[in-house]
């Protein structure tokens, strides 16, 4: 249960703290007094949406605080447990959930401290509460939905074969996707195999050799460069050599030189240092010298071989190009090439073995999907006798509440039956839509088609009575399920909340005197003007303060002798609806 609320610089909320308590907590003020808002700070709490927009004027960041005990609800502590936001030896009964949204768009979420993903706010959120807004009655009226309600209502049967269909679905659809795109591939396989043959043999027929490109950009740069490197290389040999009789050789200079540093270090030890290296730059020039000797020996210019190279590194940039090739990976490419060929050649077989695979997954999809169907079936059935005993309570006594269940129908891959199509989809191959009928002699109908604004009302109210108690909800609220209802139908709409609230903590929101008249707490809100701000204040309401409130919902006036009176009669009806209600039952527990 939610056993204190605290809510700070939220819209025209200053600082407001509200002490709930276990059983039916009633909201009651003039429209536009701020009720709603309430519900939207504890919609902070289990993880919606929070933009600065909602931060008072004037403030840096909002706060909402709330204070829950869960020592009722097992699997919203071992949730806790489990993401390690509690200790075991934690109190489940003190357990503080908190939200703060700042100006600069930092929104931070807290549980006893510990700081949270917001959504792991949401999640909790699942285990406790249940919120039923404004607008909720469209989500009813949607027939889309109706399997959602019916999946949640059997869940103990129903979880484990959906989780098992959806998975099957999943297999399915890959191992679907596998087969076409094979059947697709054999379409155009004489074209694409046609393709991989020419692009094989074109490459394999140039026989490119490892770093060709390389090797033969060299040769024709030496080619292309034959008069400088001939000449460079003669004066290089003239050099070395002296081809006139008339002066020395450098290797002769070297010679001597060597000979007289050698004579000088024999007399002056500073010299030694010299001699090696003058004996290895001796050898070094004869290297040259043999090196020039031969290349220029076997040197030839041939304008049919740098031709040659140009054509050939021609062909290798333009297979580059044309197949974004990388030539030193030339080999590894025609492989996969090959290995592309052969698949093709295979193709016919590896189809086969892909449709066996699909037909396989299909097979197993089928049972699952029959199976979740046969589940809802009996869930339907039992959800029809619980809505319908809960709408009898309250005051539909000819009601006829029957959800239909049909397979569903759709294009596409799917099974036949009856020369139906029936469609493989996220939720299984069925089809529920409530059909209702308020009065005998009626056949049912579509329920957006026959309820009225306060039977909707009255029909929500019925499905979260016997949803929520499959749920393990302990928390429930409800903004305006009055929304339509007056008269002798709002008093079994109290009787009804009072009712759920003996075993789930309950906050509502309502206009009508009928139901704000069964609460065990009663809170009024009220919007005044303070200085230049508006500002709203909370308050509980004792004994003699519901009387007049009861009296103002009733006469929509200030109390009068009249309206005080009519409102002392209606709280002693409901007092003995109550006491009715709670005879011979255990101590209301949230």
């Amino acid at each position: 249960m939610l056993k204190e609320l605290q809510v700070k610089n939220f819209a025209i909320i200053d600082d407001a703290r509200i002490k709930f308590q276990k059983g039916l907590n009633i909201l009651t003020g003039e429209t536009g007094a701020g009720k709603t808002l309430i519900i939207e700070a504890i919609n902070l709490l289990i993880g919606e949406r929070a933009g600065s927009d909602l931060i008072k004027d004037g403030e840096d960041k909002l706060l909402v605080q709330g204070y829950f005990d869960f020592k009722n609800n097992p699997m919203a502590i071992n949730y806790l447990l489990s993401e390690n936001l509690i200790e075991e030896e934690d109190e489940s009964d003190d357990i503080v959930i908190t939200r703060e949204v700042t100006r600069i768009g930092k929104n931070r979420a807290f549980i006893n401290g510990i700081f949270t993903q917001v959504s792991n706010l949401k999640k909790l959120g699942e285990f406790f509460i249940d919120i039923h807004g404004q607008h909720d009655h469209q989500y009813l009226l949607d027939y889309k939905t109706h399997i959602e309600i019916i999946d949640r209502f059997g869940k103990d049967r129903i979880l484990d074969a959906k989780k098992d269909y959806s998975e099957s679905l999943e297999k399915y659809f890959k191992k679907r996707e596998e087969f076409l795109k094979l059947k697709e591939l054999k379409n155009v396989r004489e074209e694409k195999l046609k393709d991989l043959n020419y692009r094989y043999e074109e490459i394999k027929k140039l026989n490119i050799r490892e770093n060709e490109e390389e090797i033969l950009e060299n040769e024709m740069r030496i080619l292309k460069n034959y008069e400088k490197i001939y000449r460079l290389a003669s004066e290089g040999k003239k050099i070395i050599d002296s081809e006139d009789t008339g002066i020395p050789s450098l290797s002769n200079n070297i010679a001597v030189l060597d000979k007289n540093i050698a004579e000088l270090a024999e007399i002056d030890h500073e010299f030694k240092k010299f001699c090696d290296r003058l004996s290895t730059l001796g050898d070094f020039i004869e290297e040259i010298s043999h090196s020039l000797n031969s290349y220029l020996a076997n040197f030839d210019f041939s304008t049919e071989r740098l031709d040659s190279i140009q054509e050939r590194l021609y062909k290798l940039s333009e297979i580059k190009k044309k197949y974004n090739l990388d030539l030193n990976s030339t080999t590894e490419y025609v492989e996969k090439l090959k290995e592309e060929i052969e698949s093709f050649e295979d193709l016919d077989s590896e189809i086969d073995k892909k449709q066996m695979e699909y037909n396989e997954t299909r097979e197993i999809l089928i049972k699952k999907a029959f199976l979740l169907s046969e589940l809802r079936k009996e869930v339907v059935v039992d959800l029809e006798k619980s809505v319908t005993d809960e709408m009898t309570d309250l005051g539909f006594k000819s009601v006829s509440f029957q959800p239909q269940h049909r397979l569903l129908e759709g294009n596409g891959d799917g099974i036949e039956i009856e020369s139906k199509k029936i469609k493989f989809a996220k939720n299984g191959i069925d089809d529920i839509e409530f059909l209702i009928s308020l009065n005998i002699g009626e056949a049912v109908r579509p329920l957006r088609k026959i309820a009225s604004g306060g039977e909707i009302s009255r029909i929500m109210l019925a499905l979260k009575s016997v949803i929520s108690f499959v749920d393990n909800i302990t928390i429930m609220i409800f903004d305006e399920i009055d929304v339509g209802i007056g008269g002798a139908a709002s008093l079994v709409v109290g009787e009804k909340l009072y009712k759920i609230s003996r075993n789930c903590q309950i906050i509502a929101i309502t206009h009508l005197a009928q139901i704000a008249c069964f609460s065990d707490a009663h809170y009024f809100i009220d919007k005044f003007i303070e200085g230049k701000r508006t500002k709203i204040k909370i308050k509980k309401l004792d004994s003699l303060n519901k009387i007049k409130e009861i009296s103002r919902m009733i006469s929509g006036m200030k109390e009068s002798d009249i309206s005080v009176k009519h409102a002392e009669e209606l709280l002693e009806k409901c007092n003995t609806i109550k006491s009715d209600l709670i005879e011979g039952k255990t101590k209301v527990e949230n």
